[in-house]
């Protein structure tokens, strides 16, 4: 007997040691430190010309930039350089413009026909843009966005609609539309295992910035009304898009995420405020998963009015073909937001710019943005 004792106890103890282990690995992962983040800093002067809500896409050594509706309904041109002059790039879109987008699928509103915030990602051979857009028959007109799909063999298309709408946000309450409380602002992201994630803002709800599960094939985990992971909040005083410490009414979107390589962190970036106004303003999170948590800085706004421009945000995150952490963002010209613009002058640019990072700790690391 006296044999066979210790080996029953390193039997326990190797058990007790595996459900040990098995324990902490079904912990959930905790908030990540914020690190150093820039705060406010100011926009740079635009080089992409009548450009908005900028979704990019980086595949066989090109960089293709989609933008919301312009003067076609999806706008879409080759970036060949990341220091291109607004003028150029006025000159370049006036003589080619090219819409990749053959026609509107009929859930969309025909009074409201424009799309936007294209979200352009590769799944497997084909390429696909999701994108926000009115609904066709809401009832809450205030909140009638949905998201759809367009599909395409080529990443500047022609691309062709889906003939329903992909996702319409939280359930039907009352006083919501009936299919759905809305949902715009589609981002797709890809995590560096390959799982793909969907970031949309949601209306009808304070918890606007959420996540959701995409199948392999890029379709929803879930259906139409899955439920979002929330991953930002209304809470901080500037998120009404006013610099101060009174939170008035609000609305976050334009969610765009990016792998931090060296901290193992995922960097968040969302809009804040109202974006036909100078009262836009872009923030920062950092969260531990995709699906989060994440740790928003409440200090202020990441990024605010600058160089002449107002009314920022829109920013998308995108690693260019040589693996260059970048990211695009949309602005007014400060004192004419909303103003009426036929031919495109008044209408929001594009910046581009690098995100530069220094260090591999997630408590200190900075995060800022530089001229590309």
């Amino acid at each position: 007997m006296s044999r066979i004792r210790p080996a029953r106890g390193a039997a326990r103890l190797a058990v007790v040691a595996a459900i040990a282990l098995v324990a902490v690995a079904c912990m959930p992962p905790s908030a990540p430190k914020l690190g150093r983040p820039a705060l406010r800093q100011p926009a740079a002067p635009p080089g992409v010309w009548d450009s908005s809500d900028p979704g990019v896409l980086a595949v066989g050594g090109k960089t293709y930039l989609f933008g919301s509706t312009n003067n076609v309904q999806l706008p879409v041109r080759e970036l060949t350089s990341f220091t291109g002059t607004l003028d150029a790039s006025r000159a370049q879109w006036g003589a080619a413009p090219r819409n990749a987008l053959r026609q509107n699928p009929y859930w969309i509103s025909p009074d409201r026909p424009e799309i936007w915030a294209p979200s352009p990602v590769k799944i497997r051979t084909r390429y696909f843009v999701f994108y926000a857009a009115h609904r066709r028959g809401a009832t809450d007109r205030a909140n009638d966005q949905c998201i759809g799909r367009a599909v395409a063999t080529a990443p500047a298309g022609p691309y062709t609609a889906e003939a329903s709408p992909v996702y319409c946000g939280l359930p039907a309450e009352r006083g919501s539309n009936p299919w759905g409380r809305g949902a715009l602002d589609p981002e797709v992201f890809r995590a560096p295992d390959g799982a793909l994630y969907l970031l949309v803002a949601v209306s009808r709800t304070r918890d606007n910035i959420g996540v959701l599960r995409l199948t392999a094939d890029g379709k929803v985990v879930g259906g139409i009304n899955a439920q979002p992971t929330t991953l930002v909040s209304q809470r901080f005083g500037w998120h009404d898009g006013v610099d101060d410490a009174k939170l008035g009414a609000t609305f976050l979107e334009n969610p765009s995420m990016a792998y931090e390589r060296a901290t193992r962190s995922y960097l968040l970036f969302y809009s804040a405020g109202d974006w036909r106004t100078s009262r836009y303003l872009t923030g920062f999170a950092r969260c531990a998963t995709p699906t989060g948590p994440c740790t928003v800085d409440g200090r202020g706004p990441f990024l605010k009015a600058g160089s002449g421009r107002s009314g920022v945000g829109g920013l998308t995150a995108f690693r260019d073909p040589a693996g260059v952490l970048r990211v695009a963002y949309a602005s007014w010209q400060a004192g004419s937001e909303s103003a009426p613009s036929g031919d495109g002058s008044l209408s929001r640019h594009t910046t581009l710019a690098r995100v530069v990072v220094s260090g591999t700790n997630p408590d200190t690391q900075t995060v800022a943005l530089v001229p590309s």
